[in-house]
């Protein structure tokens, strides 16, 4: 039997693992709260978004915080960074729906690898990490295939990372990710490829419907899916309960 598998006395009863829901909503902040830091800076960087925007100057902080190949090559080399905690204003076309949609996918997809990777301080650098890295990989992909004058703004790429990473898990709580080729991990791909058709069509039904934009940037999904289905491979694995089987 696996270290894994065994308790720190020896004996073959399995470890204590802990899901997230289903209790106390409290429980995010203890064994999550690297996530709701993020969500914390992603309201954060919309509230001031809002205010440039009530200021006259939301084109502004667009061009200077979003993701475009013209603004990359042209010095702005920060904002594969910064595009991944913008939205689009409440002021715009999708306004509210960008922001509260993606901060659903968060707390949906989140708890799961912030748990996995520790609720410690390491855990909050690592999950950190890990949503960052994906984020960047989607900003690449759209940087890639992406048109030369759209503007990207999102934490969709970082957060469909998540979803990558969240695919491989095999069990709330388990150490061990599934493999690439499980059927648990094929059906969890068809879905992330079903969502993004679901909304390409969506946002060109109602581009069409009131003659103005709201693409979608497919281009991040894919480069942030595919870092979070792959880079969840190498990292480390540091559930609090696997602390006491470590010091046996």
């Amino acid at each position: 039997m696996s270290t894994d598998d065994q308790t720190p006395n020896g004996s073959d009863t399995p470890p204590r693992r802990e899901g997230l829901f289903g209790r106390s909503p409290a429980i995010l902040w203890f064994e999550a709260w690297p996530m709701v830091v993020v969500l914390a800076l992603i309201w954060l960087a919309f509230l001031v978004q809002s205010a440039f925007e009530l200021m006259g100057q939301g084109q502004l902080a667009f061009a200077l915080g979003g993701l475009w190949k013209p603004g990359v090559y042209q010095g702005l080399w920060w904002t594969p960074l910064t595009h991944m905690f913008m939205h689009m204003s409440w002021g715009q076309s999708w306004g509210w729906l960008h922001i509260v949609f993606n901060s659903g996918a968060l707390v949906a997809l989140g708890p799961a690898i912030a748990q996995r990777f520790g609720r410690d301080a390491l855990g909050g650098v690592l999950f950190l990490f890990f949503y960052l890295a994906c984020g960047l990989a989607g900003a690449g992909a759209f940087l890639l295939l992406g048109p030369d004058q759209v503007l990207a703004v999102g934490a969709s790429g970082a957060i469909f990372g998540l979803w990558g990473a969240v695919a491989r898990l095999s069990g709330p709580g388990e150490a061990r990710l599934a493999p690439i080729l499980a059927p648990s991990v094929l059906r969890q791909v068809g879905s992330a490829l079903i969502s993004n058709l679901v909304v390409l069509g969506a946002a060109f039904g109602y581009g069409a419907l009131s003659g103005g934009g709201g693409g979608i940037a497919w281009q991040a999904h894919l480069g942030g899916f595919v870092a979070g289905f792959l880079l969840i491979q190498v990292m480390p694995v540091r559930f609090h309960w696997l602390k006491g089987l470590r010091g046996a």
